[in-house]
């Protein structure tokens, strides 16, 4: 997870085909503690026989822990579960409603029980009942063993949105008696949340983990100013300096863009997730079908994208497995499977790149890009969706000229 830029994918419940088609296009798996809780053993079945493969990936389970810092006055079932697994049986510890609650309703009792279940969770995941796991295994084409099946790689600590305050003192505790629970040669990883970019930074400094996972609530990497985008790359660089790696719990290219800050991988899922806000972690659906156009480096409309490579092959096409330079007319399945191939070849590309090479490179995509387009004198009903799409582009190099100018 810190040795590279690392590729992870979040687990989803609807995902398992496609999963198990994408083995060995990323680098490990994390899985939302609301399904491995509500789904325990459908999940864990899946999960373990996975990970009974030789190439297995490494996986984490989150522990979504921010669900319980806002009033929940409707949860569901997946809610309830991870809030009774955490608490030991009696959930209405943590959905509280209709009042939010504050750091003090997290009492020394409940913080030690939280942390206590959880530890315990994450160390008896790989007992399953055989069944399950044969069930799982069969569809993966090939003999497993169930003995070979491996628990979480280490523990990811229950963890806070905060800012220097009441809460980041809470998740501070959190950690500290997830860490005191958990045995002895067991790797425990703390989440810095943050809800801004330049907050980030001052939790980082406040900390001297060498390996942590962070988040920035609500940073739409296509959409923010590139004043916020630069306050996460010095956030990441900070960190890098002091001798922390940092690895993202949500990113898109751009987060790809700071592995130059040395970011040491991010994690999305397929077909959406390169960003997520904290007040509305309890929402959950299927990605939209969305086709990701390479040279772009992001989603975009699967009309607008077959509109282009109609007229331009090479504007919207991809040489990946299931594109293979054809029409991106794909299944849903298949939209799902290209963006994780297209995000792995971007990783395999640009992950390496210094801050000035990922800059240059970067300029020289966009004008090449905006060059092709201007030739092919589009209609005006296309060239208001082709601006939007290409809008990010701007934003994302002023960002990096911002971090350029501080080295």
């Amino acid at each position: 997870m810190f040795e590279r830029f690392s590729h992870y994918l979040a687990y989803g419940s609807t995902d398992q085909q496609t999963m198990r088609d994408l083995t060995g296009s990323y680098d490990g798996l994390i899985v939302p503690g609301t399904i491995a809780a509500f789904q325990r053993e459908g999940t864990g079945g899946f999960v373990l026989s996975l990970s009974a493969k030789a190439d297995a990936p490494p996986y984490l389970i989150d522990p979504r822990f921010p669900l319980f810092q806002t009033a929940q006055p409707d949860p569901k079932q997946s809610h309830y579960a991870l809030a009774a697994l955490l608490s030991g049986g009696d959930p209405d510890q943590l959905l509280r409603a209709p009042d939010a609650p504050v750091p003090a309703d997290f009492d020394g009792d409940l913080i030690e029980t939280v942390a206590r279940n959880w530890v315990e969770f994450n160390l008896s995941y790989e007992e399953l009942q055989a069944a399950k796991f044969n069930k799982y295994a069969k569809r993966l084409d090939e003999d497993v063993d169930q003995d070979a099946a491996k628990g979480p790689s280490g523990i990811i600590a229950p963890y806070l949105v905060a800012d220097s305050d009441g809460w980041w003192e809470l998740a501070k505790r959190l950690y500290e008696a997830t860490a005191a629970a958990a045995p002895q040669g067991v790797d425990v990883f703390r989440v810095v949340a943050s809800p801004s970019a330049a907050n980030l930074g001052l939790l980082l400094a406040d900390i001297d983990d060498p390996r942590l996972i962070v988040w920035v609530s609500d940073l739409k990497e296509l959409e923010v100013q590139p004043s916020r985008l630069a306050d996460y790359g010095r956030a990441i660089a900070a960190a890098t300096e002091g001798g922390k790696d940092c690895f993202a719990l949500y990113g898109g290219f751009f987060s790809v863009l700071l592995a130059s800050q040395g970011l040491r991988g991010a994690c999305h899922g397929i077909g959406y997730g390169e960003h997520r806000s904290w007040p509305e972690l309890s929402q959950s659906g299927p990605p939209p079908p969305r086709y990701y156009a390479p040279r772009f480096h992001r989603y975009i409309n699967q009309d607008l994208a077959y509109q282009l490579w109609s007229r331009d092959a090479g504007l919207t096409g991809c040489g990946c497995r299931i594109c293979n330079n054809g029409p991106p007319v794909l299944s849903y399945h298949d939209l799902m499977k290209h963006s994780v191939f297209a995000r792995q070849a971007e990783i395999e590309r640009w992950g390496n790149l210094d801050l000035e090479a990922a800059y240059e490179l970067l300029k020289e995509e966009h004008e090449e890009l905006e060059d092709d387009l201007e030739a092919l004198d589009l209609p005006e009903p296309l060239q208001r969706p082709v601006r939007r799409a290409t809008s990010h582009f701007s934003a994302w190099i002023s960002a990096l000229e911002l971090l350029a100018e501080e080295e």
